[in-house]
């Protein structure tokens, strides 16, 4: 196979160049047919340690900021109760997410909202397939309820962008129920 000799032609290609240099009667070589662009891709990286059993705590150690979060389970599923709990750090990507995507929409259908803000809560259920899991989640834009009067259809279309183009809610969405629902302040 061309695999095992190192080259790195996949088997169709080898079919094709072999039908294409058989000899008589063969047609010519069409031209390789031009490949869409694929979107760069990025490589993210955490790290985590953890200290004792399901009652101990740990920290995450993330790259970008030298940061460093104390983690430890939520008390009221038996855990230390110190730190950020893997419930809220899923609901903190949604959040950190959605409103940059949100703040990038803003600026680009020019809504002047200097501090946009929101919260996210999610519902933690049993699961059955055993265990808990996070049977929905809903993230609040808090908007100035004079800037919502006043401009609500765009204030809307900026949350639409945002929650197509969120990666992490994107990711969310398919695993559990995700809405979006205004605050007004």
């Amino acid at each position: 196979m061309a695999e095992e000799s190192g080259s790195s032609s996949t088997p169709e290609t080898a079919a094709k160049s072999q039908a294409n240099t058989s000899g008589a009667g063969s047609s010519p070589a069409k031209p390789a047919p031009v490949k869409k662009k694929q979107p760069d891709t990025h490589e993210f990286t955490v790290s985590a340690t953890w200290s004792g059993d399901a009652m101990g705590c740990g920290t995450l150690k993330l790259p970008q900021g030298d940061l460093a979060i104390p983690i430890g389970g939520a008390r009221v599923l038996g855990g230390c109760g110190t730190g950020a709990n893997p419930e809220e750090l899923l609901l903190a990507a949604i959040a950190a997410c959605f409103i940059n995507t949100w703040a990038i929409f803003l600026k680009k259908l020019s809504i002047a909202y200097a501090e946009p803000s929101l919260r996210v809560s999610g519902i933690l259920g049993g699961d059955p397939a055993g265990g808990y899991k996070l049977s929905q989640a809903t993230i609040f834009p808090r908007v100035p309820a004079q800037l919502f009067a006043e401009q609500r259809t765009q204030i809307e279309k900026t949350l639409a962008l945002a929650e197509k183009y969120c990666i992490i809610s994107k990711v969310a969405k398919a695993a559990m129920p995700l809405s979006v629902v205004v605050e007004e302040v």
